[in-house]
């Protein structure tokens, strides 16, 4: 797995049974590229400056499961219960990461594009369900999007 040179790493890590609990809860499992990810991290911030893609917004932080890195971003397990309230995102999108602009990075956990993974610009959300795979397509797979980002040099002193 892909090292992450952490801004604030999250110093509170989560147990297995604590992602099964949510994980059964919502009736999904993550893909295991991303479950093994979430267990060694439990999310973090990231360096100022990494991108994926130069011309969309900077990456700012991975979603920690449970225990939020910084009380301003709210967990993965907030944003499902807030998703399966309002209806707006299908819960077969789990979002997992975010950008500066507040929009979000989401890993398909259905059969039909398990692992697969989509950018959901808010305030294009109906192009978004209406052509998903045209629309937010990132990546094949979490390994493939860790594989994509670009984080910024470090100066040396």
């Amino acid at each position: 797995m892909r090292e992450i040179p952490w801004k604030l790493e999250n110093p509170v890590k989560i147990t297995e049974a604590e992602l099964t609990a949510l994980e059964e809860q919502y009736g999904f499992r993550l893909p295991e590229d991303l479950r093994q990810f979430c267990l060694r991290y439990n999310g973090g911030l990231l360096p100022t400056g990494t991108e994926l893609n130069p011309e969309d917004c900077r990456l700012t932080d991975f979603l920690a499961i449970k225990y939020p890195v910084m009380d301003k971003i709210p967990t993965m397990d907030t944003l499902l219960k807030w998703q399966a309230m309002d209806g707006f995102i299908p819960m077969n999108l789990v979002p997992f990461c975010d950008d500066e602009a507040g929009d979000s990075y989401y890993i398909r956990v259905d059969e039909a594009g398990y692992g697969k993974i989509y950018y959901i610009f808010h305030e294009f959300m109906d192009d978004f369900l209406a052509d998903p795979e045209g629309e937010g397509f990132v990546a094949g797979s979490f390994t493939e999007f860790l594989e994509m980002i670009r984080f910024p040099e470090r100066t040396q002193t």
